[in-house]
């Protein structure tokens, strides 16, 4: 973007660390150490990719598909769930309908999305939680090392 001294490279988050889940946990651990408490994991997500086909064969095409790959945020979800259900520490926000390269984040969108009652109970929990900072679990319980 841009021409001469003022141009720049921009790489799109996703390229790097689509969900930084692990390594929020992987890095408090080395920061704080192993009997540091954890009271919230609040993960707001990008949206859900969209589904595609592998049928799609064009060089173009087949780009677009390993990036989705690749870019896809929810195993790193499923699989922090799954270890942090227990502890009524983790919260996840993220879009499922309209995501994707042409996705458009509106008000209305927004507004839509926060009154679906999972997601307004998941809300509400995240920002006790937060609030009430409750006594957490400790990193070295909740790591995978």
């Amino acid at each position: 973007m841009g021409t001469g001294h003022k141009k720049v490279v921009l790489v799109d988050a996703l390229a790097v660390c689509a969900n930084p889940g692990k390594g929020l946990l992987h890095e408090a651990q080395q920061l704080f150490g192993d009997d540091a408490e954890v009271a919230t994991i609040l993960s707001i997500g990008a949206g859900k990719g969209d589904v595609w086909s592998m049928s799609e064969t064009d060089g173009a095409s087949m780009r677009d598909a390993v990036k989705r790959t690749v870019a896809n945020c929810e195993p790193v979800h499923e699989e922090l769930y799954a270890r942090l259900r227990e502890s009524a520490i983790y919260y996840r926000l993220n879009v499922d309908k309209g995501s994707g390269q042409q996705m458009a984040l509106t008000s209305s969108l927004i507004s839509a999305y926060l009154q679906e009652g999972a997601v307004n109970d998941t809300l509400d929990y995240a920002i006790r939680s937060i609030e009430r900072r409750p006594k957490g679990v400790k990193l070295k319980d909740i790591s995978e090392s």
